[in-house]
């Protein structure tokens, strides 16, 4: 049987099925659920879905992108020297990212952050970020996100400089 096929496009809530959605954490069910229309809608983030060829109305995974900013004294001393010396730098977030439960061992949070490092990268080339950052909720998305290159920030928060990412992104596989 051949691998399925997936394409990842903005969350459309009269097209995508989000209360079939289910994944190993409750907040980010409930997120796709009820609460990614409205911050949409607000414009507080944009959320992408992944979605298999075969039934486009399915989400297999998604996440949401924020643009926000950086403490510049926060960011490591060999990161700041080739940077401008404002207070603060703009950063995306990348604030959720999930799949669903029927698509364990997949390979769908790669295809995810994947795709989210390339859509960062092109925005920050229209709205300035040198970063991308992330708060992962437990050591399980901490180790996923350190296999692409992120580092610690804070106790919280990890990062990745948006100027390695392209490079890392052509190589292919982890970055």
């Amino acid at each position: 049987m051949p691998a399925p096929s997936f394409r990842i496009e903005c969350l459309d809530p009269a097209k995508h099925r989000r209360e079939a959605f289910r994944c190993e954490s409750a907040p980010l069910t409930d997120f796709i659920q009820k609460r990614a229309r409205k911050e949409m809608d607000a414009r507080a983030s944009a959320c992408f879905v992944l979605v298999p060829d075969s039934d486009p109305s399915r989400i297999a995974g998604y996440y949401t992108l924020t643009q926000t900013s950086i403490v510049l004294g926060k960011l490591p001393a060999e990161l700041t020297k080739k940077l401008p010396r404002y207070p603060e730098l703009g950063a995306t977030l990348i604030g959720r990212l999930a799949r669903d439960l029927d698509w364990r061992g997949s390979g769908i949070g790669d295809l995810l952050l994947v795709d989210a490092l390339r859509r960062c990268v092109r925005q920050s080339e229209e709205a300035g970020a040198v970063v991308v950052v992330t708060d992962p909720k437990n050591d399980k998305a901490r180790a996923f996100y350190t296999d692409y290159g992120f580092q610690p920030l804070d106790e919280h928060r990890m990062f990745i400089p948006m100027n390695t990412v392209p490079t890392r992104l052509a190589t292919g596989g982890a970055i």
